[in-house]
């Protein structure tokens, strides 16, 4: 009997989470038909059930910011985080990096102070793409780290010349254009940068990079992946396509 009980668990589990969106709202019940105006007439309409969620569901990070004491403020941080990616993320500013420093990326690290220093300042990526611009935007602190400054990350580039690393030893003429990721700087007490992490792909859809991040999308794009599972568009694998399969199937029976 509690095998059975077990299987039917599982069985409902599958055909739970096989439907993406039920793994982040659950079915939806409406207490009336949807309404058919414009955005601007829903937002007159406030109701208690926003007001709720708002008060319980939604960080008021400037409260949030000041009960955690952090010694350098949110502005100066953020202005620090330019400084450090103005100058090569911090290759020509090692002096910005705290001993203690990691480097941590999806895949890659993480990497110490020297190894970051040696692996990025020998990387020479604009020799090969001369318009490469990241396109940081949306600097903003932690309101549950307020020693650490995120930011995002799109950016393109061309590969019109052969670079000086051997990955880009050839121009291919071909345009990577990435999809957003996330990326932050975390600092110690004295301003300097004790971890830096990028490649977080927040939407793999979007660009031609395959949905990867770092330097490996870049790769992908240019029509030069590397040979590792790590390093090409992600794939359903078996395992996943039958659960999938198996959750849509009880689906439809329960209707």
């Amino acid at each position: 009997m509690r095998r059975s009980t077990r299987v039917s668990a599982a069985l409902a589990l599958a055909a739970f989470v096989s439907t993406p969106a039920l793994l982040f709202i659950g079915p939806i019940k409406l207490d009336r038909p949807l309404p058919t105006r414009s955005a601007t007439g829903i937002l007159d309409e406030l109701d208690e059930k926003v007001r709720a969620f708002e008060a319980t569901s939604v960080v008021d990070e400037a409260a949030k910011l000041a009960e955690l004491s952090f010694p350098i403020a949110p502005d100066v941080l953020i202005k620090l985080t330019k400084v450090f990616l103005a100058y090569d993320q911090g290759v020509q500013r090692p002096e910005m990096l705290a001993e203690d420093f990691e480097f941590a990326g999806p895949v890659v690290g993480p990497l110490s102070k020297a190894a970051y220093l040696k692996a990025v300042g020998g990387f020479d990526f604009k020799s090969a793409f001369p318009d490469f611009n990241p396109e940081f935007h949306h600097f903003r602190v932690d309101p549950f780290e307020p020693s650490r400054v995120w930011m995002t990350a799109r950016g393109y580039g061309t590969n019109t010349l052969a670079g000086t690393n051997p990955l880009f030893n050839k121009a291919t003429g071909k345009k990577y254009v990435n999809p957003p990721q996330a990326c932050s700087l975390n600092f110690n007490k004295d301003g300097l940068v004790e971890q830096y992490t990028i490649g977080y792909v927040m939407d793999r859809r979007i660009g031609n990079t395959g949905g990867l991040g770092g330097i490996y999308g870049i790769l992908y794009a240019i029509g030069k992946p590397l040979p590792f599972p790590e390093a090409r568009p992600w794939k359903m694998s078996w395992q996943y396509r039958l659960f999938t399969k198996l959750g849509n199937f009880l689906q439809r029976l329960q209707k």
